[in-house]
């Protein structure tokens, strides 16, 4: 009974997700509004000049512009294209587990985040991936910072040995792109510095959100409920509105799988 409520819920859920897609298609007439800063912040000199919620802002860090700059030397139309075919890709794999009555609505409600283009997919596929590989955080942390408070699964575990892991490859490929070009990571330090209040929510709320998403993450290690991560990396994104944020739940279906295949080699090792 409660699977065929969530069903019935999900559906309609899933069609408006396609109506404001096509939506936001018609009224801004192109895909990838934020994929556009990307692209933009590749093509030269990293500057961090544009304010958070301006378009084409860029707010990563100079790493991710490093990583995508092969993809970003292609013309803006087919660099649009190749990221929303990553994103897409990305998606079918987080819901691949699952049956079609469920992949398929899912899926759907994916569709604004392709649209727009932003990375929310990616920190979902990395939330199951640090789950296994602690280094996957890397991602979330070079990105979005507050999001890779998955990392702390392996503290709240006990698990020194591979959260070193995590924090050394994180600390690792700083170290790379710093020697690389350190006027780029000053001034994204002083970015992040000077806009550390300009969260569409406030100062405070941010706060309460990331301290509850640290103690979700913590929770879930103590629990097993490995699931409990993706909420706890939308509670500490940076930004909570709109909706497109809650795209890391996909990671949700992944998530369970893997707690459940953690929870058995416990057992495994105690018996």
């Amino acid at each position: 009974m409660p699977t065929r409520a969530a069903l019935i819920l999900i559906w309609p859920l899933s069609l408006m997700a396609v109506f404001v897609s096509v939506r936001q298609i018609v009224m801004d007439g192109a895909i990838g509004q934020d994929s556009h800063a990307y692209w933009l912040a590749a093509q030269g000199g990293l500057i961090y000049g544009a304010v958070p919620g301006q378009r084409d802002a860029y707010l990563y860090s100079p790493v991710f512009v490093t990583v995508i700059k092969p993809l970003a030397m292609l013309p803006w139309p087919l660099f649009a294209t190749a990221w929303v075919a990553i994103e897409a890709a990305a998606l079918v794999w987080l819901v691949a587990p699952l049956r079609l009555r469920w992949a398929i609505p899912l899926f759907l409600l994916g569709l604004p985040e392709l649209v727009v283009s932003n990375i929310y997919v990616l920190l979902a596929v990395s939330a199951v991936v640090g789950l296994q590989k602690p280094a996957a955080w890397s991602f979330a942390i070079l990105t979005k910072v507050t999001a890779g408070v998955g990392l702390l699964w392996y503290a709240a575990r006990g698990d020194w040995k591979r959260l070193f892991q995590g924090i050394g490859a994180t600390a690792v490929i700083v170290a790379v792109s710093y020697a690389l070009d350190p006027s780029v990571w000053h001034a994204w330090v002083g970015f992040l510095l000077d806009n550390r209040s300009g969260t569409p929510d406030s100062s405070v709320s941010f706060v309460a959100r990331g301290l509850l998403a640290v103690g979700l993450v913590v929770f879930a290690a103590c629990t097993g409920w490995a699931f409990l991560i993706a909420p706890a990396v939308v509670l500490a994104s940076p930004v909570l509105t709109p909706v497109i944020p809650f795209t890391i739940l996909l990671a949700v279906p992944r998530l369970l799988q893997l707690g459940q295949a953690v929870g058995a080699r416990e057992e495994s090792k105690i018996s």
